[in-house]
Formats: structure tokens, C-alpha cells, sequence
């Protein structure tokens, strides 16, 4: 059953292959059909778009609708809705409502403090075991550390606490006490 199967199919290749320029003829209907047969599928499932008209088309529409009375358009209501051309706030600045700045970071332990070295340290040894790691100017970060900090941030270093005043091109200001600090990428200094 199966040869017999194997032999009709190679006599039909045999058929459609002896003749090129009626299998080209064939082929190109084909992809002709495919090409019809797409273009259905794409209009038959056509995404629900919406198109903005002037606003002085919309205006004139209304105008004509309430000088109609009693026509069937008077039952529709054309809506005109006013866009700012720029918006009343930039939407990629934070709130300073939800993310404020110049917060201390709130302890999570329960425990109480963990023992740590005396927070009456020197500043310069604390911010000897600090490593700045990499500085992006655009949007000022800075990776200290291993952690990420925006200007304004504290950065809390074996119990001091240093408030991150600029990022520079190489370096960043850190500021304890009054006494500022600045933090290289090759090394601390004062």
C-alpha cells in the first residue's frame, strides 16, 4: 500500500515537472494564491485603530450638528478634548513625595544594632574602606562599594554617615560632619 502510495506520488512529480514552463505557470499561481489568501487573513483580522481628525475639523462637525436639529446626527455629540502641546510635568522625574532624598535609611533589625567598630571613628579611616567603582554623568549615580547611590544619598560606612554631594567625571563628594571627602576611582582621598 505504501509503495503503491510512493509510486502515484512520483508520477504526479513526474506530470507536474515534465513541462517548465507549465510548472512555473503552477508555481506562480501558487504563490499567487498564498499571497491572495494572506491578504484575507490580515483584512479579516484588522487591529481596532482610532484616528485623531484636526481640531478644526472636530469644531466645524459640532457646528454643523447643533445647527441640525432634528436630523439623525443630532443625536451624536461630537466631544472636543484639548491636549497641552507640552506636557505640565516631566513623567521620568521622581516624586519627591514617594522617594525623597536626603532620608536616613531606616534600620530593619529588630535585634538592635549589630557590633560594629565605634561610630566615634576617624572619618579618613572610614572612607579608606570605601571604593568607588564606577561614576555615570547623565542621570548622576555612583557604585561605592558594591551599592548604588544618587547624589543626596547616605552612604553608612562602619557606623558614619556620609551624605553623597556630587558625582564627577572621576571622582565623587562626600560630605561628614562638614568635612568633605572626595572619593576617587583609583583610591580615597581628602
Amino acid at each position: 500500500m505504501i509503495e503503491r502510495m510512493g509510486m502515484v506520488f512520483r508520477r504526479l512529480m513526474i506530470q507536474l515537472t515534465a513541462d517548465r514552463r507549465k510548472f512555473s505557470v503552477l508555481c506562480a499561481l501558487l504563490v499567487l494564491g498564498l499571497l491572495f489568501w494572506a491578504r484575507i487573513i490580515v483584512i479579516k483580522n484588522l487591529p481596532r485603530t482610532a484616528l485623531a481628525e484636526d481640531e478644526i475639523a472636530a469644531v466645524e462637525e459640532h457646528t454643523e450638528s447643533e445647527n441640525s436639529s432634528g436630523s439623525e446626527n443630532s443625536a451624536h455629540t461630537v466631544r472636543t478634548v484639548m491636549l497641552d502641546s507640552v506636557p505640565a510635568r516631566d513623567p521620568f522625574t521622581l516624586s519627591g513625595i514617594w522617594f525623597p532624598k536626603n532620608e536616613e535609611p531606616a534600620l530593619v533589625s529588630s535585634d538592635g544594632p549589630k557590633l560594629s567598630r565605634t561610630s566615634s571613628e576617624d572619618p579618613e579611616q572610614a572612607i579608606s574602606r570605601l571604593r568607588l567603582e564606577a561614576v555615570m554623568q547623565g542621570s548622576p549615580l555612583a557604585v561605592i562599594s558594591g551599592r548604588t547611590y544618587r547624589p543626596g544619598d547616605w552612604v553608612e560606612v562602619d557606623g558614619l554617615k556620609f551624605v553623597l554631594l556630587e558625582v564627577q567625571r572621576r571622582s565623587v563628594l562626600l560630605e561628614h560632619g562638614g568635612r568633605h571627602f572626595e572619593l576617587r576611582l583609583n583610591g580615597p582621598g581628602t
